[in-house]
Formats: C-alpha cells, structure tokens, sequence
C-alpha cells in the first residue's frame, strides 16, 4: 500500500464517527497508526483525493468530517429516446439504463435519473433544463437521432460540463455532429456490454468534479478540447489493434509453424544446438578463435 493510501485509510478511519475533526486530529490519529514519515505534499493530496472522490467535505479551514451518502451522491442526468410504453424504443432505453449506465454510476458515486423518473412539480422542460445545468454529469444517447436528444445535448454543451455520448453500434451520427465522439453498445453481445461498462467508468472517474470558477472551466475546456479527440483516436487504435491479437488464435499460430517447418528435416535438441554454434562461428571467426584459446588454458579434467 502507498504512502497516500495508508494517509487515506486513517483520516476515513478518524472520520468515520461522523464528527468534525482538524488536521491536527489527522496528523495525531497517523502517528497513532505508525505511519510518520511522509511530506506535507503527501498529506495534502490525499486529503484532496479523498475530497476529489467524494468521501469527505472540508467544512472550515483545517476542519473536516465524512460525507454522508447524499451527500456524497453525484447526479448522472441520462439523456435518451424514451418512445412509449411498450415501444422497442423504450425497451432499448430501459436496457442500456438498467444494464450500463446505473451500475456503472453507482459504482462511481453517481445517482443516474432520467426525466420520465422524476416526480417534479415543473413543466417537464424546466425540469430538464434545470438537470442540464446543475447535474455534475450527463450521458446522452444519440440512437435513432431523437431531435429532443440533439437539443438536450447541445444545451449541456454550452454549459462546459461533464457529458459522455452513446449510440447503438452500427448507426452513424449526422454530418453536422460527426466530429462527436459516442462509445458503441450492442446490448445482444455480453463481452460489448462489459467493454462498454469498463470504458465508461474509466471515463467518469477522469472527469474532475470539484467546483471551479468560471475562469478555470474556460480553461479546462479549451485544453480537453484539444487532448480528447487525441486520446479517444489513441484508444480506438488500442481497441482494434486488441481485436486483431484476439482474432489470432493458436490453430492460426500453429499453421504458421507448420508451413515454416515443411519440407525441414526433423533434428534433435543438440543436433540442432551444434548447427546454431557453428552458424555463429562462421559469422564471427575472430570470436570463435578467441575462445578456443580461453579454453586451452582452463584446468584439464582427469
């Protein structure tokens, strides 16, 4: 375990009783468990990380406690064709919302919504637009191109937070929006679904949620502006170059030997040894000679 990791586990442990507590407290409570040599830089990013990640709230300066599970709860506002009851729309909604995006938001400490889930005294559009600028994230699925979806989307966009775009493997995205990068899902194949889970997750936790001033989320935007189509390009070669190792099996591989071995008659391991040394001989004569005369002067067996 890492030093910040054993930092992290004693000021959970500390704040675990629900109470406010100092950085005094901290610092007592590690020195307690043994652990005493680490930086102040150490100390401070943990404390971060664990603010970062949600688990614990700073109250005061140098003051802390535990956040609650409410409170430490994140929004997933789901954007999607939902279609009517019934419909093959609302069976693919209800697929990818219950399958995909919840789980993988609770395991990110997010509580993921969609509209038609909500009993809200508001007309339905406030409702949305509220969700649109206040959720931490948004995941939206432009299947079937539902024009709801493509003005939800650009609304969240002006915003400059967090949303992460999904579509049906297969369809593709208008021209005008072709420059959007969507994960793939197939919900008929499992190994897709559980691909898709792990690269949604990574993707959630590289967001940073903490608050920021305007001048810091201008700034944030124009540089993921820059590295995400770069990154997203970079993973898409991993995954292909991936499905190309897979798609080479060891029948494949054994052909391969087979046909590079015909027509070559069978020899034994030390047959075979003797060819390779006296192939190298031949390419390095001065070597060979060389350690010939080392081997003159070593002790004679009897």
């Amino acid at each position: 375990m890492t030093k910040s990791a054993e930092i992290q586990r004693t000021v959970l442990t500390l704040l675990s009783d629900g109470a406010q507590h100092t950085v005094q407290e901290m610092k007592a409570a590690l020195a307690q468990d043994g652990i005493s040599e680490y930086t102040e830089g150490q100390f401070a990013g943990s404390l971060n990380t664990l603010i970062r990640n949600g688990s614990i709230k700073k109250n005061n300066r140098g003051i802390y406690s535990i956040k609650t599970r409410s409170e430490k709860m994140m929004t997933c506002f789901v954007v999607s064709p939902i279609g009517e009851d019934g419909s093959p729309t609302r069976a693919n909604a209800d697929k990818l919302f219950k399958y995909i995006i919840k789980p993988v938001c609770e395991e990110c400490g997010f509580d993921a919504i969609r509209v038609d889930q909500l009993n809200d005294a508001n007309s339905i559009t406030q409702t949305i637009i509220n969700k649109l600028d206040h959720a931490e994230l948004v995941i939206a699925d432009l299947t079937e191109h539902n024009p709801n979806v493509f003005f939800e989307m650009g609304y969240r966009a002006q915003t400059q937070k967090p949303i992460i775009h999904l579509k049906s493997k297969g369809e593709k995205i208008p021209f005008d929006v072709t420059t959007i990068r969507a994960f793939d899902y197939d919900l008929t194949d499992l190994d897709n679904v559980e691909q898709l889970r792990d690269r949604l997750q990574k993707t959630i936790q590289s967001f940073d949620f903490t608050k920021k001033s305007e001048d810091e989320i201008k700034k944030d935007s124009e540089v993921t502006s820059l590295a995400t189509p770069i990154l997203y390009q970079i993973l898409d070669e991993i995954t292909k170059l991936e499905s190309k190792i897979e798609a080479i099996n060891t029948d494949t591989l054994e052909a391969v030997i087979r046909g590079m071995q015909k027509g070559q008659p069978q020899v034994s391991p030390d047959t075979a040894l003797q060819m390779q040394l006296i192939a190298s001989c031949m390419q390095n004569p001065d070597g060979f000679m060389k350690l010939l005369e080392l081997s003159e002067k070593l002790p004679q067996k009897k």
